[in-house]
């Protein structure tokens, strides 16, 4: 699915500007571990992906969109997408900052930033992006991340629930494959 959300050489949503990859190079952005993905559907059919990826300094996030079908992509889609993926980050590890990158020429995001009080504007960066025989600025976000909510935690009793769940179903698999006399509890 995520070869589908990225194999569209040309978009006016995705947050990398035109870019042309070979099969080979979509399948390093698939296999690189240091990224994550969130594929994005619309009534079943893939429309894109919003990716994060660590950058050098410990904490920063670089937040992606990327889009297979550029009519399908609304500033609510974009809400609802860079949202989800904005929890699953949160969750999953310690962000102090979360960049987006925006064309001046991306009017789905640029709505969502207009409506959205998710991402503040830091700046923008002149000719960054070259599109349509013409080069476009970029708009640099950064995101508020007290705007995100990253969903229910569990709490300590629920996990300590969960982790003596798994040590017990971790006993009863071993002492079955093996003939009991070192594992028997």
């Amino acid at each position: 699915m995520l070869d589908r959300a990225i194999s569209q050489p040309f978009s006016y949503v995705s947050t990398e500007g035109p870019v042309w990859r070979t099969a080979a190079g979509r399948r390093r952005v698939v296999q690189d571990e240091r990224s994550s993905h969130l594929i994005v559907r619309v009534s079943d059919q893939v429309v894109g992906a919003v990716t994060w990826s660590p950058g050098q300094t410990p904490g920063f996030f670089r937040l992606n969109v990327t889009s297979c079908d550029d009519a399908a992509w609304t500033p609510r889609l974009a809400e609802l997408s860079i949202g989800r993926a904005m929890s699953f980050l949160l969750r999953a590890r310690e962000a102090r900052r979360v960049e987006l990158l925006v064309a001046t020429y991306n009017e789905v995001l640029l709505d969502y930033l207009a409506t959205h009080s998710a991402f503040e504007i830091e700046g923008v960066l002149k000719d960054r992006f070259f599109i349509d025989g013409r080069y476009w600025p970029a708009v640099v976000c950064c995101a508020d991340l007290a705007a995100f909510p990253i969903g229910e935690r569990p709490d300590g009793m629920h996990r300590e629930e969960l982790l003596r769940r798994v040590r017990k179903k971790t006993l009863q698999d071993l002492t079955v494959s093996h003939d009991g006399t070192s594992w028997a509890v």
